[in-house]
């Protein structure tokens, strides 16, 4: 009888093992006073990657820029505390919301070198402060005068920066509160074989080192001035 008990044990404890990932993932623990209750939201949970998943690298050549004061609204992340779940916690919902005496009414389309649209995000801060410097880099090539005029009215506008990565997925650079700032970079060459243009570097502050679009923008529709997004 003994021996049966210790297999029973010994099979609860494994079964325990097993489900407990799973049952972090769909409770979250939120001590209240002296109690503890649990809710439903984000927890940690395994990191699985099927065999044979694609994983090609880069960014699509194209780009969207708002600026921060010709929108009332933007797309926005849920409070870690009312994410429904662990996909929920970086993606944002909602849309941009465009002012109607703004002089920008839609997102300003941008082009791109391909190859030359880069994301990172880089850990900053102290123990118990880290949070995440987002840095966004794209190119545009040649030497026009409307090139310029963007890179004179961007330089001190923030906003928002809207890529598209090689699987179809939309991530924001900036946020509400914490928008993105552009360094410009222009570099006419020396030689005729010498690339110019200017090289855009964008920057933000952000508890994520991604934020997903919920619904993601048409960026053909806007280049063609079809939609507004």
């Amino acid at each position: 009888m003994k021996r049966l008990h210790f297999y029973l044990l010994s099979f609860l404890l494994l079964l325990v093992a097993v489900m407990l990932p799973e049952v972090q993932q769909v409770l979250s623990i939120d001590s209240v006073g002296d109690g503890v209750t649990l809710a439903a939201g984000a927890a940690f949970a395994p990191l699985k990657w099927p065999m044979g998943q694609n994983n090609m690298g880069g960014f699509k050549p194209r780009l969207l820029f708002i600026p921060a004061d010709a929108v009332s609204a933007v797309p926005t992340v849920p409070d870690p505390s009312e994410a429904t779940d662990n996909e929920a916690l970086v993606t944002a919902a909602g849309s941009f919301e465009f002012i109607a005496a703004a002089s920008v009414k839609k997102p300003i389309y941008l082009y791109s070198t391909d190859g030359e649209v880069g994301y990172t995000a880089e850990p900053q801060g102290e123990l118990d402060g880290i949070s995440y410097k987002q840095t966004l880099e794209f190119f545009f090539p040649g030497n026009l005068p409307a090139m310029h005029a963007f890179s004179s009215l961007v330089k001190n506008t923030p906003g928002y920066y809207i890529i598209e990565d090689v699987d179809g997925r939309q991530m924001m650079v900036g946020q509400d509160g914490l928008m993105a700032t552009t360094s410009p970079s222009f570099n006419g060459g020396k030689a005729r074989a010498d690339r110019r243009g200017t090289t855009y570097s964008a920057s933000a502050d952000s508890n994520y080192s991604a934020v997903f679009l919920e619904t993601p923008i048409d960026m053909l529709g806007v280049s063609a001035g079809t939609t507004e997004g």
